[in-house]
């Protein structure tokens, strides 16, 4: 009962954290949803006894992607807390990766709930065990991980670059002379 209290406990804030990144307007806000989502996660990693991954959370996104973007956003964007308004292009490919996402979702869990054997989880003991996995069984996710990371970085570096106004060869602004 007590497992189950705290799960929640970890579960809830990342989750409401989550919505939280996705319907908030302000990087600085949405920097810090991030945060608060990715120490809840770790939380859950510690409760699961993977002190390993709980760790490596903390320090690896927490300590570095999360406030790497915090600084980022706060050395590189000309308004304190630009505001992001996603167009309806963006708006539909959002609804339909989250609409595949959760059929995922969806058809895992009562997959788990039918009877069907799950597939084993080889165990880690060790973070030499832990590559030997990444670099292994688990290589396809592992790859899709860091192309994921990739477009993030593509992204990020995309929304910094600066706006600079477009000028005619004649170097004015206005019409013809």
């Amino acid at each position: 009962m007590l497992e189950r209290l705290i799960f929640v406990l970890f579960a809830l804030p990342a989750v409401v954290a989550g919505v939280a990144i996705l319907l908030s307007t302000n990087i600085v806000r949405m920097a810090f949803w991030l945060i608060t989502m990715l120490i809840s996660v770790a939380g859950l990693y510690f409760l699961m006894g993977a002190y390993f991954l709980g760790v490596v959370q903390i320090l690896v996104y927490v300590g570095g992607v999360a406030v790497l973007l915090v600084f980022g956003v706060m050395l590189t964007s000309r308004q304190l807390a630009p505001k992001l308004r996603p167009g309806p292009v963006e708006t539909l490919w959002l609804a339909t990766v989250s609409a595949i996402l959760l059929l995922g979702l969806v058809l895992s869990i009562l997959r788990a709930h039918t009877g069907m054997e799950p597939l084993p989880v080889p165990v880690a003991n060790s973070p030499a065990d832990i590559g030997h996995s990444l670099m292994g069984d688990f290589l396809g996710p592992f790859e899709l991980a860091s192309v994921l990371l990739l477009v993030a970085m593509l992204g990020a570096a995309y929304l910094a670059r600066p706006k600079v106004p477009v000028q005619n060869p004649q170097g004015s602004k206005g019409g013809a002379v």
